[in-house]
């Protein structure tokens, strides 16, 4: 489905992959408020390591990164920060 999306937007596309361990995602599952929702046992049925879509366009985001680090990398990646008005607008990444 996906990829799907990705070939009919015209536009610029970004494809971010959040590398996390079974361990580290039933971790953090842990601390949500759907936590009920489902169980550990169900996500390790549905997980899938490093499972990547393998398009052009696609960034993997490592578990080490802290929540700053990957909106930073977000920001760089796609060319969008944070406005004064609290939107996103684009500009130009340094080099």
């Amino acid at each position: 489905m996906i990829s799907s999306l990705l070939r009919a937007h015209r536009g610029r596309s970004f494809v971010f992959y959040l590398d996390v361990s079974l361990e580290e995602t039933l971790r953090r599952h842990a601390t949500r408020p759907q936590s009920a929702e489902f169980s550990g046992q169900d996500m390790r049925g549905w997980y899938l390591p490093r499972d990547l879509l393998g398009v052009d366009c696609e960034q993997v985001v490592p578990e080490h990164f802290s929540l700053d680090r990957t909106v930073a990398f977000i920001e760089a990646v796609t060319g969008l920060v944070p406005s004064s008005t609290g939107g996103l607008e684009a500009h130009t990444p340094a080099r």
